[in-house]
């Protein structure tokens, strides 16, 4: 009996670990590194008044450097909206500040989103490159 329960007992911490794991996928989505973020749209000098009035093709350009512009990090979500105007993107709250700088054209052709990660004190923890998901 003890050596069934045990059996079970392993069998549910299995299933609850790669539930925990595909919930922690399915949330975070997938991202780009500045890295795959230069290699895929470039470099542009970045200009906020630009951005704030461009295109999605001006603001991927800038998409680089504003991932890798650690002056961001520790800005409020007043700053960064001051910086980049109203966020058009979303990422799991309204207090998480997303700029889109792709919109797929079809299904076969991604959107993504700047997202400007708040720690607990609402400042910018991190900036990444998120996939805004789909209705594929």
């Amino acid at each position: 009996m003890k050596k069934i329960f045990l059996g079970i007992m392993f069998v549910i911490s299995i299933i609850t670990a790669a539930a925990c794991f595909a919930t922690y996928s399915f949330w975070k989505g997938k991202t780009m590194t500045a890295t795959e973020v230069k290699k895929k749209w470039g470099s542009e000098r970045i200009d906020y008044k630009k951005f704030k009035m461009s295109t999605y093709e001006i603001k991927s350009k800038m998409a680089f450097l504003i991932l890798t512009d650690k002056k961001l990090i520790n800005k409020t979500y007043e700053e960064i909206r001051e910086i980049f105007g109203p966020n058009d993107g979303y990422y799991f709250t309204d207090t998480t500040p997303a700029y889109i700088v792709q919109v797929g054209k079809d299904a076969s052709e991604d959107t993504w989103q700047l997202v400007f990660k708040m720690n607990n004190d609402y400042k910018v923890s991190e900036v990444i490159m998120h996939k805004n998901c789909c209705e594929q």
